[in-house]
């Protein structure tokens, strides 16, 4: 592998590294190996006067992926402000008599991204929103539930794009986005590698435990140090799972991460278990379905903010927060979320005539958009008064919070203390968008799209920096 990217890394760079000025790199980069046969879209910007600094096709139509995401946090930041906080409320219908509930419990979700999160900074880890919930309970006075623990989803249109991988449907990458959405609409499956690659790999246990969700198992067993390469397919609602591909040998155990098939269930099924702990039970089974029009209120779990939320779903690229957050904007619909993401652009001064995105995370192929739309966004975005909490969310070179190969770009370098960066990748697709501090002073505005490359994605992270780096030198 290390010399499969030594060689992409020589064919890529040899007229870039005697290129002057960055017109010439950005010609050299377009005309070399692994790009040349590519569609490249670059627009850079000054935050400040609006200036073209350097382009390259700005507005050619390509697929974004994960880059989309600033669209709807930026759109989330401004319609709501960093400190907008969502709600979980649990309720009760019928009557209390004698510590007997002649009812049901509803939860009733409020697309909070971060109830139970194991991501968001400050939420409460699910057994403890679970605690202070039965805690509420007993206060008001119930002590056996003559009915059942219902979770209640309706707020939101839940249904993800049908144009998803079908490969992502049933990991986490690709969780449904209820509006009662609890631990990262996600759970671990945990199995045990064989002790020879090649060999079956074996179903341990969910954590957290899942009722009723079973697995096929074709999971193979892979050559240490070969990491996750293991799918979970699974519709939202199926409960039968199959799993293939593969996970490393040399560990006793590993563990991949999938979506909930049914997260308003999930969530009546787990907090029902925890009531049997605590004391308090139901004589009948925990359901999905709407909250009453009468009903009597318990208490409300507020949000961690939205500053801390968007955060999350930048710096961790998670699709599922993304997808709450365009339904938020909406008022529950997708589609009425996208059409504000497009009011949101186009207020921005960003040209969306040819704009077609059908979601909000990036994970659809089918989203168009072109560089300059991004550019336009972020240029109006900085002089807004949430720019420091978007700015935030987005990753910085040598960043603890980044994850994957966006760690380690630019560190080392003047970039390290000036760069901020979003990134996105599916398969032939590579993009950045973020700002950038000049030596001279300048802050920039800068995406880059490439569509259909065949070069090493790691050596156009270096190509990036590369760019990135004269950019700084030059303005």
């Amino acid at each position: 592998m290390r010399t499969t990217i030594l060689v992409s890394f020589l064919l890529l760079f040899p007229l870039l590294l005697g290129a002057s000025g960055i017109e010439g790199q950005i010609k050299a980069a377009a005309g070399s190996a692994g790009i040349k046969n590519a569609a490249w879209g670059l627009s850079v910007k000054d935050t400040a006067t609006g200036k073209t600094v350097a382009e390259f096709n700005p507005r050619r139509n390509l697929t974004p992926a994960s880059i989309l995401k600033v669209f709807v946090t930026a759109a989330a930041l401004d319609k709501f402000g960093p400190e907008h906080t969502f709600g979980t409320v649990l309720y009760y219908d019928g009557a209390i008599s004698n510590g007997f509930l002649n009812g049901n419990i509803y939860i009733k979700g409020g697309g909070d991204p971060s109830l139970g999160s194991q991501l968001v900074k400050g939420a409460a880890p699910m057994e403890e929103v679970f605690k202070d919930w039965a805690a509420a309970l007993k206060t008001a006075g119930i002590k056996v539930i003559n009915g059942a623990v219902v979770g209640d989803d309706t707020a939101f249109e839940s249904v993800p794009p049908g144009s998803w991988a079908w490969e992502d449907i049933g990991n986490y990458y690709a969780a449904q986005p209820s509006a009662l959405t609890i631990n990262d609409g996600l759970y671990k499956l945990f199995l045990k590698p064989a002790d020879k690659a090649g060999g079956e790999a074996t179903v341990l246990r969910t954590e957290p435990y899942v009722e009723g969700l079973k697995f096929e198992d074709h999971m193979k067993t892979g050559p240490s140090g070969s990491g996750d390469e293991g799918y979970i397919y699974a519709f939202p609602g199926q409960y039968q799972a199959v799993l293939r591909g593969s996970i490393p040998q040399g560990q006793p155990e590993f563990a991949i991460k999938g979506a909930l098939p049914d997260p308003a269930l999930f969530a009546a099924q787990a907090f029902n278990a925890y009531l049997v702990k605590a004391g308090i039970n139901s004589n009948k089974k925990p359901y999905s379905g709407s909250a009453p029009a009468v009903k009597t209120k318990i208490m409300e779990t507020v949000s961690a903010p939205l500053r801390s939320v968007v955060r999350v779903t930048n710096k961790h690229s998670f699709n599922l927060y993304a997808e709450l957050l365009l339904r938020h904007l909406g008022g529950g619909s997708p589609e009425a979320g996208l059409s504000a993401v497009r009011g949101f652009l186009s207020s921005a001064g960003a040209d969306v005539s040819e704009l077609d995105i059908v979601d909000g995370c990036g994970l659809s192929s089918r989203d168009t958009v072109k560089a300059e739309n991004f550019t336009d966004l972020l240029r109006a975005v900085y002089k807004k008064s949430y720019y420091a909490a978007f700015s935030d969310s987005l990753v910085y070179p040598g960043d603890p919070d980044a994850t994957g190969h966006l760690r380690a770009m630019g560190k080392g370098t003047p970039l390290e203390n000036n760069l901020r960066l979003k990134s996105g990748s599916l398969n032939g697709v590579r993009s950045y968008t973020g700002y950038l501090k000049t030596k001279k002073g300048r802050t920039l505005a800068f995406t880059s799209i490439m569509n259909g490359y065949s070069a090493q994605p790691s050596a156009l992270d270096k190509l990036h920096e590369e760019l990135l780096l004269e950019l700084y030198k030059d303005f």
